[in-house]
C-alpha cells in the first residue's frame, strides 16, 4: 500500500534529520528566498520545459513547505496528515502511469529550488528516478571576480552551447577543457548527437565512480570525470566495460584526492636534502641494492635535428660520467612521430627502466597514463602545470638568466630598443620575456623590447621582422647541431655579422644528477610525505646550479661585473626580478612597488610587461607543432582559444595527437 511506502520514506527523512543534527547541519530543506536577496539577482531568464537531474534539486523556493521535508526531500509529517495522503496518491499515480506534470523550479548557481511540486520531487526521489520535467526560470547572480561567479558563468556558456545542465565543476576553465576532449571549440554549439554522447559517457562514468569510490568532499563528479579524461582519454572510455571502468577509477583514486587540495601543485624550488630512511639502509652494500639503476630517456626528435633534444642528451651523457657503473641509460628517439605516444612508453617499461624521463611536454598525457598503470616506476615529464600526484614534472627557472641577458642588453644598447625572438606562447616563455624586459629597463629606464615569434605559421623569419636599427637581439638558447647558426643567445647584429654576447644554459645534466641522487638517497619519498596527495613540480634555477649564464670575452669588464653581482644575488635569494612595480602593456597595474610575486604567479604569467612591444599570438596563428604544445599548457591555451574570432575549431586530429 502507498501509505506503507510513505512510512518507509518518512523513516528515511527522520534518519537524515537526526544525522544532520548530529553534524550540526540544518535538518530541513533550504529555502532559496532565505539566503538570496533580490539585490543579489541581476535578472531572470526563462529556460522553458526541461528535464533536470533530481540530484541537483537542492531545496524549495520559499519557506512555506521547507519543514515538511528533510534535507533529502523525504517527508517528515505524520501518516495521518492530509500531506501524507496527497503524497501517497502521487506515489500511486507514479506507479500507475508516471508523474507527467512539470514542476516549477528556479535555477540558481547550477542548483534547482522548487516553487510548485515538492511532493512530486519527493516521490520521484524515493522511487530512484534520475530526472523530472520542470518549467525552469534561471536567476542570474551579479557577476564578480570570485571563482564561484566565474565558474557559474562558464556553466551558463556551456549550457547555452549544449542545453546540458548535468555536469558541475569546481575550477574555472574546466568546461572549456571538457569541450576540447569532444573536439569542440569553446561556445561552439553542439549537435544533439554530440550532446547525447557526452551524456552517455558522463552517466556511465558517474555510475561506476559513485559505486567504486563514493563522492570525496569538494570534488564534484564532473571534476572526477575530467581527471579520468586527462588520464585515459575520451575515445577509450567508449570501449571500456563497466568492470574495466571501475578498475581504472580505482587506479586513479589518489588523483581525485589530489584535485581536492586547495593548491594541488607544489613547486619544489630547490633540491631536497632530507632523506626519509636511516642512512644504514641507504648504503648499497648493506641494503642489498647495489644493482645498476636503469634510466630511460625519451626524446621527441634526435640530438642532430633538435636543439632541445641535444641539450637533454648532454644531460644524459653527464649522468653517465657522474654515476659510471651505478646506472645504465637507454635512449628512445622520434617520440613525436609515433602513431601512439604510449608505444614508446610501453617499450621503455618493457625494457625494465626504473626511472623514465620524458623530455617533451607532448608526452605528458602518455607519461601520466603509464605512471598510473606502473606506480613502481618513477616517471618524470619535462613540463609545467601538472596537477597529478602520480607523475612528477620538472623544468628550469629560465626567467632568472633571461633577466640577466636583459640587463646586459640594456647596458650595451644605445638605441633604447632591443629585440626578443620567442618560440612558443606558453607560461614559461611569457615569464622569460617579462624578466628580460625588467632586466633591460633596470640598466636603461628607456629600454623597450620588440617581441617577435618564431612559431607562427605565416610571415617572414622573425629576425627580419625586427626594426633594422635594433642591434642587440635575444634569440633561441641553443643551435641545432645539424644546422649550425650563430644566431642564438644574446647577440649583436652589425650589418651581416653576428657577434655572440652571452647565452642562457639549462644544465639538464645537473638536474638529472640531483634527481637521481635524491632517488638513491630516498629524498624522493620525503618529498612525497611532505606533500601528500599533491602534484610535485621540480622548478629549479640558478641556486640549484641548473641554470647558467655564459658570457663572451667581448663583453665589457664592468658589464660582466654587474652581471656577476646580480647572478650572486639571485643565487642566494637576495634579489628576485619580479619584486617590483609591474604594469602590463595595456596599462593595467599587475603589482604594486612593494609587492612580492609568488613563484606560482610567475609560472602562470599570461600577460606582457608595459615596455614590451608585441602580443601573445592568437591560437589560430600558430603552426601545427606549436598548437600541440600550447594546447597542453592549460589556462594560457584557453586564453588563446578565446581570442579566435570565427574559423574552425581545433582539429580533431590535433586533439587526438595531444
Amino acid at each position: 500500500m502507498a501509505i506503507e511506502d510513505y512510512s518507509a520514506a518518512r523513516k528515511l527523512a527522520q534518519k537524515a534529520s537526526r544525522s544532520a543534527v548530529v553534524k550540526g547541519e540544518y535538518p530541513y530543506l533550504r529555502a532559496l528566498d532565505e539566503f538570496v536577496s533580490r539585490d543579489e539577482i541581476n535578472g531572470e531568464e526563462p529556460l522553458g520545459i526541461v528535464d533536470i537531474p533530481l540530484s541537483k534539486i537542492a531545496g524549495t523556493k520559499t519557506a512555506g513547505r521547507k519543514n515538511s521535508f528533510a534535507r533529502n526531500f523525504m517527508p517528515l509529517l505524520d501518516e495521518e496528515t492530509e500531506f501524507a495522503s496527497k503524497w501517497s496518491n502521487l506515489y500511486d499515480a507514479q506507479l500507475d502511469e508516471g508523474i507527467r506534470d512539470p514542476i516549477l523550479a528556479f535555477e540558481y548557481m547550477t542548483r534547482y529550488y522548487v516553487q510548485e511540486g515538492n511532493k512530486r520531487v519527493s516521490v520521484l526521489k524515493f522511487v530512484g528516478a534520475a530526472s523530472i520535467s520542470a518549467n525552469v526560470i534561471r536567476l542570474l547572480p551579479k557577476k564578480t571576480d570570485d571563482v564561484e561567479s566565474r565558474i557559474y558563468y562558464e556553466y551558463i556558456d556551456f549550457y547555452e552551447a549544449t542545453k546540458l545542465g548535468l555536469i558541475d565543476f569546481s575550477t574555472a576553465g574546466a568546461y572549456e577543457e571538457l569541450c576540447t576532449f569532444y573536439d569542440k571549440r569553446w561556445k561552439q554549439p553542439w549537435t544533439e548527437e554530440e550532446v547525447q554522447q557526452l551524456r552517455s559517457d558522463f552517466s556511465r562514468f558517474e555510475q561506476s565512480y559513485l559505486e567504486k569510490s563514493g563522492r570525496p568532499a569538494r570534488v564534484t563528479t564532473g571534476d572526477a570525470f575530467l581527471v579520468y579524461l586527462r588520464v585515459y582519454g575520451r575515445k577509450e572510455l567508449q570501449f571500456r566495460s563497466n568492470n574495466d571502468l571501475k578498475n581504472e577509477i580505482d587506479r586513479i583514486k589518489i588523483e581525485f584526492r589530489t584535485q581536492r587540495q586547495d593548491h594541488s601543485m607544489k613547486l619544489m624550488l630547490e633540491p631536497s636534502g632530507k632523506a626519509s630512511v636511516p642512512i644504514i639502509k641507504r648504503i648499497p652494500f648493506l641494503s642489498g641494492t647495489n644493482r645498476k639503476l636503469k634510466v630511460g630517456f625519451i626524446y621527441g626528435k634526435t640530438p642532430e635535428t633538435s636543439a632541445w633534444t641535444y641539450s637533454h642528451e648532454l644531460g644524459r651523457l653527464h649522468i653517465e660520467q657522474v654515476f659510471g657503473e651505478q646506472i645504465q641509460t637507454r635512449t628512445y628517439y622520434h617520440a613525436e612521430y609515433q602513431f601512439s605516444p604510449m608505444d614508446v612508453l610501453e617499450q621503455a617499461l618493457k625494457d625494465k627502466n626504473q626511472i623514465i624521463f620524458t623530455t617533451i611536454p607532448y608526452l605528458s598525457a602518455a607519461s601520466l597514463k603509464a605512471a598510473v598503470a606502473h606506480p613502481e616506476v618513477k616517471i618524470l615529464n619535462c613540463s609545467t602545470n601538472s596537477t597529478f600526484s602520480s607523475i612528477r614534472t620538472y623544468y628550469c627557472r629560465m626567467y632568472e638568466t633571461k633577466f640577466l641577458l636583459g640587463l646586459i642588453a640594456g647596458s650595451l644598447s644605445s638605441e633604447d630598443c632591443i629585440g626578443f625572438i620567442a618560440d612558443y606562447p606558453i607560461f614559461s616563455t611569457i615569464a622569460n620575456i617579462n624578466a628580460f624586459a625588467i632586466g633591460a629597463r633596470m640598466a636603461n629606464p628607456k629600454a623597450r623590447v620588440q617581441l617577435r615569434w618564431s612559431s607562427l605559421k605565416d610571415g617572414n623569419p622573425p629576425v627580419e621582422q625586427l626594426d633594422a636599427q635594433i642591434r642587440y637581439i635575444s634569440d633561441r638558447d641553443l643551435i641545432v647541431p645539424e644546422h649550425p647558426d650563430r644566431r642564438f643567445g644574446l647577440y649583436e647584429r652589425v650589418g651581416d655579422e653576428t657577434n655572440r654576447i652571452a647565452m642562457s644554459i639549462c644544465n639538464w645534466g645537473k638536474f638529472y644528477e640531483q634527481i637521481i641522487q635524491g632517488i638513491k638517497k630516498d629524498t624522493w619519498k620525503a618529498d612525497t610525505n611532505a606533500n601528500k596527495n599533491r602534484a610535485i613540480n621540480y622548478w629549479w634555477g640558478m641556486s640549484a646550479g641548473v641554470m647558467e649564464l655564459i658570457c663572451s670575452e667581448r663583453l665589457p669588464v664592468e658589464t660582466r661585473r654587474l652581471a656577476d653581482l646580480m647572478s650572486n644575488l639571485i643565487k642566494n635569494g637576495s634579489f628576485r626580478p619580479f619584486d617590483t612595480e609591474l604594469k602590463d602593456n595595456t596599462g593595467m597595474l599587475r603589482q604594486k612597488a612593494d609587492g612580492r610575486m609568488s613563484h606560482k604567479q610567475i609560472s602562470k604569467m599570461d600577460w606582457l610587461l608595459d615596455n614590451v612591444d608585441g602580443r601573445i599570438p592568437d591560437f589560430d596563428e600558430l603552426e601545427e607543432d606549436a598548437l600541440g604544445l600550447v594546447l597542453l599548457q592549460g589556462d594560457l591555451a584557453h586564453k588563446a582559444n578565446k581570442t579566435m574570432e570565427g574559423g574552425s575549431a581545433v582539429s580533431a586530429d590535433l586533439i587526438e595527437k595531444v
